[in-house]
C-alpha cells in the first residue's frame, strides 16, 4: 500500500478523500445545520414574545464587551483612531487594552453601519462566532476523515457543546480567539500535505486573527497545538529539519507580524500594570477533581465546558480504540494534557510547567484549557464516528442523522438558556437616567465623576454616556491610580484628581458636599472642595520612586502648593511673583493644549495620568514630561507666557501599526506571486 493511500485508509487529509469527492453529499444541509445549532441553542434571544425573551447575563459582556465596544466604534466613526480612553480609570491607553479589539476587523463591521449597532447585534455576534468554528471544525474533520458526517458531528460537538455555549459566549473576545483554531490547523494541513508555504503563511493570518481578537491566553493555547501539529504532520510527511524550521518561521512571521499592531502596545503596558506583580497562588486557579464529572454529565444549570455530548464522547473513546492510531493518540494526548493543566495547582502537572513553560506563569484560570480538551474530543468524535462507520458499513443517513439529533438534543437540554436572563427594555445602558442628565447638564469638559461603579450599565459605563470616570473595569490597566487612591487620602485625591461629581451608597455629611438626587439606592452629590484640573507649585520635594512619592503626597500640607517629582527639575522653581493664570483652550482624549503665564519659575501639574507615550511641547518645542506624586503629568516653566500642549504620541503603537501593514503587503506579494508561477 502506498504512503498516500495508507493516510487515507486511516483518516488521512487528501489522498482518499480526492477519490471519494463525487461521491460526497451535498455540503450545504451540514453547513446549514451548524449554522442553526447555535440560534436553536439560544432561541430565547430572537423569540418575537417578550415575556419569553431573554438576553445575555449582564456582566463582563455588558460592562466591559458592549462598552469598550460603543467608545471604539464612536472614535473610529469620527475618524479617530482609539489610541487613548479619557472615559474610566482617570484615563488609560486604550489601544494596549487587548479588550478593545481595535483591529479585529470581522467584529468592526458596525463602523460602516452606525444605525446597527445595538447590544442585540453584539449577541448576534456572538452566535455568528459559535457558528464559525463549527463550520471551520466540519471542514477540517472532513477533510482528516473524508467524511462530511464525521465533520458534522465534531462541529456540533464543538459548536453547541458546553464550552463554546458558556463563559466564552459572554466573554467575546475568548470565543473569538478560538474560532480560528480549525481554520490554522486546515491551512497547516493542507501547506504541509502541498508542501506549500502559502499555506502556511494563510494559518499565521489565521492565528493573528486569534491574537487580535483580544484574549492573548486562548490564542496562546491555539499557537500552542497549531505548532505541535504543524511538527507532527511535517515529520509523518518526511518533512527535513530545514523546511520544518522554515515552515515554522513563515508561521510565526506572518502571526506575530500581522498581529502587531495589538500585542506591541499591550507588552508596553503589562509593566505598568497588576498583571505585573501577579504571583502563583492568582494564577493557579483551575478546575477542581470532582469538576471532571463534567466530561460524563453536564453540570445542572451551570456552565458546562467540558461537556461535548455523551454520544460525542462515546464515539471519541471509539476513536481510541478503533481510529486511526497516529491521529488518535495526537488528539488524545492532547485532551489528557489540556485536562490536567486544567485544574491548575489542584493536578500534579501545572505546579511542575510553572516556570519554564511560557503561559502558565502568565495567565490566569487554568480552567481555559477547556478549549483544547473540547476540541481535541470533538475531532476524536470525528475519528470515531468515521471508523465506526467503516466497520459497519451498513450505517444510513437515517442512523446519521438520527445520532446527530440525539447529540443535538443531549447538548440543547444541557446548554440552553445557562447564561440568559431576563432583561429591562432598556437594558444595558438606559437611554434615559437622572444621575446621567444631571451630571450631562452641568459638567465641563475636565471634570471627574467617582462614581464607584454605580452609574448604570456598570463600571465602564462612562465610555458610552461620555463622563469621566475614576473608576473602570479592565484586565489590563495602569496599577498606578489603584495605589494612589489607597495611599493618598480620599478627599485630597478627589480635589487632585479633578472629581466634581460622587455617586456613592454612602451618606456624605460634610458641608462641602451638596445633595443633588438619588436614583435607586445611590446618592449623587455635587462637590465643593476646591478640586482643580490644573495649578502650578513653586516647591518641590524629590522622591525616589512613584511609591514614595505617593506617600509623600499623602502627608503634604497642601499638593496645590507643593508638587513631589522624581529627580530634579529644570528650570528649579521659585518662589511666586505675582499673579498667575491657567487656561484650557483645547481639550480631546489625546491632546490637551493650556495658555499659561507665571512671573516666576514652576511646575505646571495637570490632572492626567503620566504614561509612556504622552509628549509635551511648550511653545512648540519638546520638554520634558514629569511624573508629579507618582501618577501625574507635570513640566517645569521658566517665567512668561507659553502655550503647553500634551499629545499622545505612542510610538510603541504606531511602530505595530506599521509592522502590521508591512507584514500584510508581503503576504499579498507572496500569495500574487506564487499564484502567477502557478
Amino acid at each position: 500500500m502506498s504512503d498516500r493511500s495508507r493516510i487515507s485508509a486511516h483518516g488521512g487529509a487528501s489522498g482518499g478523500a480526492e477519490g471519494n469527492r463525487k461521491r460526497w453529499p451535498p455540503l450545504s444541509p451540514y453547513i446549514a445545520g451548524l449554522a442553526v445549532a447555535p440560534l436553536l441553542i439560544f432561541w430565547q434571544l430572537w423569540w418575537p414574545f417578550d415575556h419569553l425573551r431573554y438576553g445575555f447575563a449582564l456582566g463582563d459582556f455588558s460592562e466591559q464587551l458592549a462598552a469598550i465596544r460603543t467608545f471604539v466604534l464612536f472614535q473610529l466613526r469620527h475618524g479617530h483612531l482609539p489610541l487613548w480612553d479619557p472615559y474610566t480609570l482617570g484615563g488609560q491607553p486604550s489601544l494596549a487594552n487587548p479588550l478593545s479589539s481595535t483591529f479585529y476587523f470581522p467584529g468592526l463591521w458596525q463602523v460602516l453601519f452606525p444605525s446597527a449597532w445595538t447590544y442585540e447585534m453584539l449577541e448576534v455576534e456572538a452566535l455568528l462566532h459559535a457558528a464559525l468554528i463549527g463550520i471551520f471544525t466540519f471542514f477540517l474533520v472532513r477533510r482528516w476523515t473524508g467524511s462530511a458526517q464525521a465533520g458534522f458531528l465534531s462541529g456540533l460537538a464543538l459548536a453547541a457543546g458546553g464550552y463554546v455555549t458558556s463563559y466564552p459566549m459572554l466573554q467575546l473576545w475568548i470565543l473569538r480567539a478560538a474560532t480560528w483554531l480549525p481554520a490554522v490547523l486546515w491551512a497547516l494541513d493542507v501547506g504541509v500535505e502541498e508542501r506549500s508555504y502559502r499555506h502556511i503563511a494563510l494559518a499565521g493570518m489565521g492565528l493573528a486573527l486569534s491574537l487580535l481578537s483580544s484574549h492573548f491566553q486562548t490564542a496562546l493555547y491555539v499557537a500552542y497545538v497549531a505548532g505541535s501539529f504543524l511538527l507532527w504532520k511535517a515529520l509523518r510527511r518526511r518533512w527535513g529539519w530545514r523546511e520544518i524550521v522554515q515552515g515554522g518561521m513563515v508561521f510565526a512571521l506572518f502571526a506575530l507580524g500581522l498581529s502587531a499592531a495589538q500585542w506591541l502596545p499591550s507588552l508596553q503596558l503589562i509593566p505598568y500594570s497588576p498583571r505585573a506583580e501577579v504571583g502563583y497562588d492568582f494564577l493557579s486557579n483551575g478546575f477542581r477533581l470532582h469538576d471532571l464529572l463534567g466530561l460524563l454529565r453536564p453540570n445542572p444549570h451551570q456552565w458546562s465546558p467540558l461537556y461535548i455530548g455523551l454520544p460525542a464522547f462515546l464515539l471519541a473513546l471509539w476513536a481510541i480504540i478503533g481510529g486511526p492510531r497516529g491521529e488518535s493518540w495526537f488528539w488524545g494526548g492532547w485532551a489528557l494534557l489540556a485536562v490536567n493543566l486544567s485544574l491548575g495547582r489542584y493536578g500534579f502537572l501545572y505546579p511542575l510547567v510553572y516556570r519554564w513553560w511560557p503561559g502558565p506563569m502568565l495567565f490566569r484560570e487554568q480552567e481555559r484549557w477547556a478549549l483544547i480538551v473540547a476540541f481535541s474530543l470533538a475531532v476524536l468524535a470525528g475519528y470515531g464516528y468515521a471508523a465506526l462507520a467503516k466497520r459497519r458499513p451498513s450505517l444510513d443517513r437515517r442512523a446519521f442523522w438520527g445520532l446527530a439529533a440525539l447529540l443535538f438534543l443531549d447538548l440543547w437540554h444541557a446548554n440552553a438558556g445557562v447564561i440568559l436572563e431576563p432583561l429591562p427594555p432598556d437594558a444595558p445602558f438606559p437611554a434615559f437616567s437622572p444621575v446621567v442628565q444631571q451630571v450631562r447638564c452641568v459638567s465641563e469638559p475636565t471634570w471627574r465623576i467617582s462614581s464607584e461603579g454605580l452609574l448604570p450599565g456598570g463600571a465602564n459605563a462612562a465610555m458610552v454616556y461620555r463622563l469621566r470616570d475614576v473608576v473602570g473595569s479592565y484586565p489590563l490597566y495602569q496599577r498606578s491610580l489603584d495605589e494612589f487612591v489607597e495611599i493618598v487620602p480620599e478627599l485630597r485625591w478627589w480635589r487632585m484628581l479633578n472629581v466634581q461629581h460622587v455617586l456613592t451608597r454612602r451618606t456624605l455629611g460634610h458641608g462641602a458636599f451638596l445633595h443633588v438626587l438619588d436614583e435607586g439606592d445611590a446618592h449623587l452629590y455635587q462637590t465643593f472642595i476646591d478640586a482643580r484640573y490644573a495649578w502650578i507649585a513653586h516647591t518641590v520635594r524629590e522622591a525616589a520612586s512613584s511609591q514614595e512619592a505617593m506617600q509623600i503626597t499623602a502627608q503634604l500640607d497642601d499638593p496645590f502648593t507643593t508638587v513631589v517629582l522624581e529627580g530634579s527639575p529644570s528650570p528649579r522653581p521659585e518662589p511666586p511673583g505675582g499673579t498667575e493664570h491657567i487656561a484650557v483652550t483645547d481639550f480631546r482624549a489625546e491632546r490637551i493644549t493650556l495658555e499659561v503665564s507665571l512671573e516666576s519659575p514652576g511646575i505646571l501639574t495637570v490632572s492626567e495620568l503620566w504614561y509612556p507615550g504622552w509628549r509635551v511641547y511648550v511653545n512648540g518645542h519638546p520638554a520634558e514630561m514629569l511624573r508629579a506624586y507618582g501618577l501625574l503629568r507635570a513640566v517645569a516653566l521658566p517665567a512668561g507666557t507659553w502655550r503647553v500642549e500634551w499629545r499622545f504620541r505612542p510610538t510603541i503603537a504606531w511602530a505595530g501599526i506599521g509592522l502590521s501593514l508591512l507584514t500584510a503587503l508581503l503576504g499579498g506579494y507572496l500569495w500574487w506571486r506564487g499564484r502567477s508561477e502557478a
